[in-house]
């Protein structure tokens, strides 16, 4: 009895260092979180992204990366999408919204900080209606204000 006591005392006091140092639990909420790298996986409707944003807070994209929306060969789309159009995203490209339900946004491949239209859990995912027949992935770093965005290697 006393050596269960004793390995249960101990496992009460390791736990929650070890907890934080393999990224279990929640150290910090997603309203701290600065920065998030996101693979939106283009079979996916919704992604969620980890971060919970609140109305008008500007936040950063970078996204990279390739999909394809479609069965055809040249439905082939980077995070602004395919055939994009001046101020338009075309089909294939990186949209986001914030809630379950909220209204669709696009991201695409701008650099300007996007203003969030609600307070809520930020998802993010692909202008598409028939995920079934897609493939691939973008790689998306979210930044909140302040804090820079690295460097890119390479050009979008």
């Amino acid at each position: 009895m006393k050596q269960r006591t004793v390995a249960a005392i101990v496992l009460t006091l390791l736990l929650p260092g070890a907890a934080e140092r393999q990224g279990f639990g929640q150290a910090a909420s997603p309203d701290d979180v600065t920065r998030a790298i996101v693979t939106v996986d283009a079979t996916h409707p919704w992604v969620d992204s980890g971060l919970a944003v609140r109305k008008g807070e500007r936040l950063s994209f970078r996204a990279t990366g390739t999909i394809h929306w479609g069965a055809h060969a040249d439905q082939v789309a980077g995070p602004e999408g395919h055939d994009a159009k001046a101020g338009k995203l075309g089909a294939g490209g990186l949209i986001g919204r914030v809630g379950y339900n909220g209204k669709p946004f696009p991201i695409g491949g701008t650099r300007a900080p996007i203003a969030m239209p609600k307070s809520g859990k930020l998802f993010l995912g692909i202008n598409d209606f028939i995920f079934s027949d897609n493939a691939g992935s973008f790689v998306v770093t979210i930044s909140r204000p302040g804090v820079p965005l690295p460097p890119s290697g390479r050009g979008m």
